[in-house]
C-alpha cells in the first residue's frame, strides 16, 4: 500500500495498469505501527500520536530518560493508514483491487505469474509481501518477536501523554527479553504492550495475566476499561531474505525489511520504497543494489540474536547498559543502520566485549563459509 500510494503520488505509475490482490479489504483496525523518526516522513498527518519525552526501565527499576536531539516516538493506527491511502487510490482508473487469496507466484523470462483460487494474473513486475518462514541454514537464528496489546480508559492517574516508556523491563523474564511498551494516547487513554523476543509462543492467557499484573503492580492502575486489543507475530532471523527473483521484487517482511535485531519493519520499508521509486524514475525499473541493512549491520545483528540465544549475557541486562550508557541519538541511527564509525563504536563500548566478540567472529566465519 505504501508502495503504491508513493507511486501514484510521485506520477510514476499513471500511466501503467496495476493490480493489488490482497485476502481482506482493508476496512477495519488490526494493528498500530510504531517507529522512531527524526523529522518528516511521507504518513506524517496521519501519525496518530507522538512522543517527545522517552524513557527506559530497567528490570530493578532504574529509570532513564532518554537524550534523543530531535528523535520521536511516533505510532500510526492501520485503520488510518487505510482510510488515508484507499480513497486516494480508489481514484485512479488504471489500478485494480481484486479481493482473493494469493495461492502461488513465479516469474521467468521477465514475466509474473500471479495465481489465486479464482484467477491467474500475469505482469510485468510483481511487488510481494506475502511473507513465508524461510527454510534456514545451517546456526542461522530464528527469534519471533511476539507481542499482545491493550488500550484502555481509566480515571487512574497515568503516564503524562508526551512520554512514553520505550521499553519498560519492570516484569518477570523467566522466557526470554521481555518487556513492555508504554505509550499514552490520551489524559484517559493507555495503550501497553507486552513483548517478547523468544523462540516460542505462550498461551494467549499468558499475556493477558502479564498485562494485569503489569497496570496492577507497576503502573498502580486498577480500575479500567479495555477498549481495544491486538496481537502479533514478527520474525527476528539473521537469515538472508531474496529480495529479487527474476521481475518478483520482495518487500517488508518478505524482502528482509524486518530489522533483526530489533523487529521494526515500517520504516524500513519506507526506504526500500524509496529505492525502487527512484530506480524506477532513472532507470525504468525497479531494481537497486544497495540495501538498507548493510553486510555489516547484518554481521551486528547476527551477533545479538546468538549472544540472546546462548543466554550467557540475558536480554534485559544487556538493553540496560546500551541505554543506560548510550544516548539514544546515537542508538537509533544505529539501530537504523545509520550510524558513524564513532557512533558504532560508542555502542560496542556500552556492552560486555566478550560475548559479543566471540559470536561477532562467529557470524564472520559463517558468512565467509557460506
Amino acid at each position: 500500500m505504501s508502495l503504491l500510494y508513493r507511486a501514484m503520488k510521485a506520477g510514476v505509475w499513471t500511466s501503467e495498469n496495476i493490480i493489488v490482490v490482497d485476502r481482506t479489504e482493508k476496512k477495519e483496525h488490526d494493528k498500530i505501527w510504531s517507529f522512531w523518526k527524526k523529522g518528516r516522513i511521507d504518513f506524517e498527518e496521519i501519525i496518530y500520536h507522538q512522543w517527545d519525552n522517552l524513557f527506559f526501565f530497567s528490570n530493578t527499576g532504574d529509570k532513564t530518560g532518554l537524550q534523543t536531539r530531535g528523535y520521536t516516538y511516533n505510532s500510526i493506527r492501520s485503520i488510518d493508514f487505510y482510510q488515508y491511502v484507499l480513497p486516494y487510490l480508489y481514484q485512479f482508473k488504471n489500478i485494480t483491487f481484486v479481493k482473493a487469496d494469493v495461492t502461488a507466484v513465479s516469474s521467468s523470462n521477465g514475466e509474473c505469474r500471479l495465481v489465486t483460487s479464482e484467477q491467474t494474473y500475469t505482469a510485468k513486475y510483481l511487488f510481494n509481501s506475502v511473507y513465508h518462514q524461510p527454510l534456514l541454514l545451517k546456526e542461522e537464528q530464528y527469534f519471533l518477536q511476539h507481542f499482545k496489546g491493550w488500550r484502555i480508559k481509566t480515571d487512574s492517574e497515568i503516564p503524562p501523554v508526551s512520554s512514553a516508556y520505550l521499553m519498560d523491563f519492570r516484569t518477570g523474564q523467566e522466557h526470554g527479553t521481555t518487556f513492555f511498551y508504554t505509550l499514552p494516547m490520551a489524559q484517559n487513554e493507555l495503550f501497553i504492550e507486552y513483548t517478547l523476543f523468544t523462540k516460542s509462543l505462550l498461551q494467549q492467557e499468558e499475556y493477558d495475566d502479564k498485562i494485569r499484573i503489569y497496570l496492577a503492580e507497576i503502573l498502580k492502575i486498577d480500575d479500567y476499561e479495555k477498549v481495544e486489543e491486538e496481537f502479533g507475530v514478527i520474525p527476528m532471523t539473521d537469515h538472508v531474505f531474496k529480495r529479487f527473483d527474476d521481475h518478483i521484487i520482495y518487500i517488508g517482511t518478505a524482502g528482509g525489511d524486518t530489522r533483526a535485531s530489533t523487529g521494526y519493519t515500517f520504516m524500513n520499508t519506507q526506504k526500500t520504497i524509496s529505492k525502487i521509486l527512484d530506480a524506477y524514475k532513472q532507470y525504468g525499473n525497479p531494481f537497486f543494489k544497495d540495501e538498507n541493512t548493510s553486510l555489516k549491520h547484518q554481521l551486528y545483528d547476527s551477533t545479538l540474536l546468538n549472544v540472546l540465544d546462548k543466554g550467557k549475557y540475558k536480554g534485559h541486562q544487556l538493553f540496560s547498559d546500551l541505554f543506560s550508557k548510550s544516548p539514544a541519538y546515537f542508538i537509533f541511527p544505529f539501530l537504523d543502520a545509520e550510524a558513524s564509525i564513532f557512533q558504532d563504536i560508542q555502542i560496542m563500548k556500552s556492552l560486555r566485549v566478550m560475548p559479543f566478540l566471540k559470536s561477532f567472529t562467529q557470524a564472520v566465519f559463517r558468512k565467509i563459509r557460506g
